[in-house]
């Protein structure tokens, strides 16, 4: 067993096949100092970049690209960096210690590893990593991908009503997300060119199972956590880690390298995972500004200007100026002598980091899920929805993230005039639920079923993957197992197919693929040459119908900046579903509907029939640096096949941005019975960015196959597909 010789004497540790390590340790100081060593080991290169990114130094590295560009933007326009220092001093002493130890282990892994030559080649020179680095990197970590998600509906919305896009236009694509009073009063907003953008076009979403010990068949809880993150990459976003904490307690699972913490996981009492929780985190107001100053519906108020110098890669540094108030961050020109009024963007919980922190070592020393309960409480930069476990077989689940209080007129979707400080919603109104009657819980970004839920999640992700996962959960008999969670969480089918095709069928038109693809929908066998090919019809027809109902809408000019452009489907898919559905005849009655489909079916068996469409997706996963450019030396896989779909629980999307294509999909699943040791990973890939180093590439095939390795002293048969 090889060692490390850390702050309070010798860690103990393994690496696994996949290169993964098990650690002992004595305390959660030394579990922090020893996962800071393995990070900057293991994925040094993978940290500085993303801290890079945080710091708005995005086109330094690629040169002036539509992303980079979007992505220094997004940086500045929230100010990452604006108040590292005051988040670091808010921190508790005991939070402060675990993030002072990674720092550490980090700087410790630092000097054995030494610095890249690829992070001096893009000028990244070698520096401590801090805790205000720590801080930084999970903001861009919590926005991208994320709170993106939440920041996409009122700058779209803001851009369409800005550039005349009708009543009825909005209303089909925010259905109950956008009430009367704001359709008809929407603020005039003179919108800056390329402000949507910056909220980007991430795809995908996550599943998580919780089973009370009543329906287990150990008499443990068991929990799934099936994050939906970027694939096709080596290394894989997530790191698996074990570390003993002394005392016969212990932390098992995935985290994100940089943070002193796990992300998906389990101590000896509780364990946790996430999906993401689309709560309203992001205002978008209409402010009236001149001469810098802006009016907050009561008095005209001095705006504070920043000015930030953002390099570009070949070319001169450029200065963007922005302009900061108690409401956020106003984009545009507020110096003109003529009264404008310009979009103000707030993240509500961007100022409030160093609670997220304390949420998560709150977390490692609770010791049931009531006490888990309490610890998400306190988190306020990111939305989620955390799903939990203990060790005497309860379960809970409970939303994250702050969301500020919004006027009865407002859904938070359309921005609005100034209507007052931001003030947090009542915590009583934050969506949760302990020990759920039914045995079991189960969460893919769908909107909470609480009174309050339409308040804080107005624009959740589609009904697909919820409703086939709770299909599956209530169709079960019998105790269950972690292989009968895997069965869940790695299906095949789709449930919005089940559920739209019914109603489409007497509308479609009298062709056999069109019946057949019916009578598919009606019983999916979610395997199979055959299931497949229908899979991959019903994703072109969805797609070129909802194509078909945004030009009858928007025009093709809108319609191909918000789905080409901006890749936005995903923002209002849950809304126009629910058109689709034939549920809002005001915004899509039937013969329309039977006219979309008309034209959209040639379109569908045309693209269904190109080998780049069809399912299940063949890839190639690729360096994450290189790109497949240096494929020939061994730094990427061979193609390996991702069954599944768009919309189902298994869950495979793929968008291209500004030329370059992102897979997404389960990007580091997790089990554990909370009645044994330890935990079952299954990640795409192994531990190492370097193309020599422990576990690099390795795994992706049985990845793919949904087989599962053991951690943390886990026993019993691998919980895989293959097993059962």
């Amino acid at each position: 067993m090889a060692s490390l010789q850390g702050p309070s004497g010798a860690i103990e540790y393994t690496r696994d096949a996949l290169g993964f390590p098990s650690v002992e340790s004595r305390s959660l100081a030394d579990s922090a100092w020893a996962r800071g060593w393995f990070h900057a080991v293991d994925r040094l290169v993978q940290v500085q970049l993303a801290l890079a990114i945080g710091r708005g130094e995005a086109m330094a590295l690629l040169g002036d690209t539509v992303f980079a560009r979007n992505a220094a933007r997004m940086s500045h326009v929230h100010g990452f960096t604006v108040d590292l220092d005051a988040q670091v001093s808010a921190l508790t002493p005991e939070v402060r210690a675990v993030v002072d130890a990674y720092c550490a282990g980090f700087a410790a892994g630092v000097r054995s590893r030494g610095w890249p030559l690829l992070l001096r080649a893009a000028g990244i020179k070698p520096a401590g990593y801090r805790p205000q680095d720590m801080i930084l990197l999970y903001r861009v970590i919590s926005w991208f991908g994320l709170t993106q998600l939440a920041e996409m509906p009122p700058l779209l919305t803001g851009e369409l009503a800005a550039g005349g896009a009708s009543k009825e236009a909005l209303a089909l694509l925010l259905g109950d997300a956008a009430t009367d009073d704001e359709l008809a009063g929407a603020p005039t907003v003179t919108w800056p060119d390329g402000l949507a953008s910056i909220a980007g076009s991430p795809r995908g979403g996550s599943n998580a199972v919780a089973v009370a010990a009543a329906r287990s068949a150990s008499g443990g809880a068991l929990l799934a956590g099936d994050p939906h993150m970027e694939i096709a990459r080596i290394p894989p976003v997530l790191y698996a880690m074990h570390t003993g904490l002394g005392g016969g307690d212990a932390l098992t699972g995935l985290g994100i390298p940089g943070l002193a913490w796990l992300s998906f996981g389990r101590t000896t009492h509780v364990g946790w995972a996430y999906t993401y929780g689309h709560g309203a985190a992001v205002d978008v107001r209409g402010v009236r500004c001149r001469k810098g100053e802006m009016h907050d519906g009561e008095a005209w108020r001095p705006l504070t200007r920043r000015t930030a110098t953002v390099p570009v890669r070949k070319r001169p540094a450029e200065t963007w100026t922005f302009w900061d108030c108690a409401l956020g961050t106003i984009v545009g020109d507020v110096e003109a002598a003529t009264e404008v009024s310009l979009p103000c963007v707030r993240w509500s919980g961007l100022r409030e980091t160093h609670r997220d922190f304390e949420s998560v070592i709150a977390l490692v020393r609770a010791r049931d899920v009531d006490a888990a309960v309490e610890a998400h409480r306190l988190m306020s930069t990111l939305s989620l929805e955390a799903v939990l476990a203990d060790s005497s077989g309860r379960i809970a689940r409970v939303h994250t993230g702050r969301v500020d209080r919004r006027p009865a007129t407002s859904r938070g979707v359309i921005p609005r005039a100034p209507d007052g400080p931001p003030i947090a919603c009542d915590e009583a109104t934050r969506p949760l639920a302990i020990d759920p009657p039914a045995g079991w819980i189960v969460s893919a970004n769908a909107r909470p079923v609480e009174p309050s839920g339409a308040a804080w999640v107005p624009m959740p992700e589609p009904h697909a993957r919820i409703d086939r996962l709770t299909a599956l959960m209530a169709a079960t008999q019998g105790p269950l197992e972690l292989r009968d969670l895997t069965s869940v969480i790695l299906d095949h089918c789709d449930a919005g197919a089940q559920r739209l095709l019914p109603i489409w069928a007497p509308l479609l038109p009298d062709h056999p693929k069109a019946k057949a693809l019916v009578a598919w929908a009606a019983q999916q066998p979610g395997h199979g040459d055959a299931h497949f090919e229908s899979l991959t019809l019903w994703v072109a027809l969805h797609g070129a119908v909802s194509r078909a109902l945004y030009e009858a809408a928007l025009g093709e000019a809108r319609t191909r900046r918000l789905l080409d452009d901006l890749v936005a489907d995903l923002v209002f898919h849950y809304q126009v579903e629910g058109a689709l559905a034939l549920e809002r005849p005001a915004q899509l009655a039937a013969d329309k509907l039977r006219g979309l489909l008309a034209a959209a079916f040639p379109r569908a068996l045309e693209q269904a029939s190109s080998p780049q469409h069809r399912l299940p997706r063949r890839d190639r996963f690729k360096n994450f640096l290189f790109a497949g450019k240096l494929s020939w030396l061994g730094f990427d896989s061979k193609p390996v096949v991702n069954p599944g779909g768009p919309t189902t629980p298994r869950q495979i999307t793929a968008v291209s941005v500004a030329g370059q294509e992102f897979v997404f999909g389960g990007a580091g699943r997790f089990l554990c019975d909370m009645s044994k040791p330890g935990g079952w990973y299954c990640n795409s890939g192994g531990a190492s960015e370097r193309r020599f180093g422990p576990g690099y590439g390795k795994g992706v095939d049985a990845w793919a196959r949904g087989t599962f390795v053991p951690m943390g002293g886990a026993n019993g048969p691998a919980p895989s597909l293959d097993a059962k």
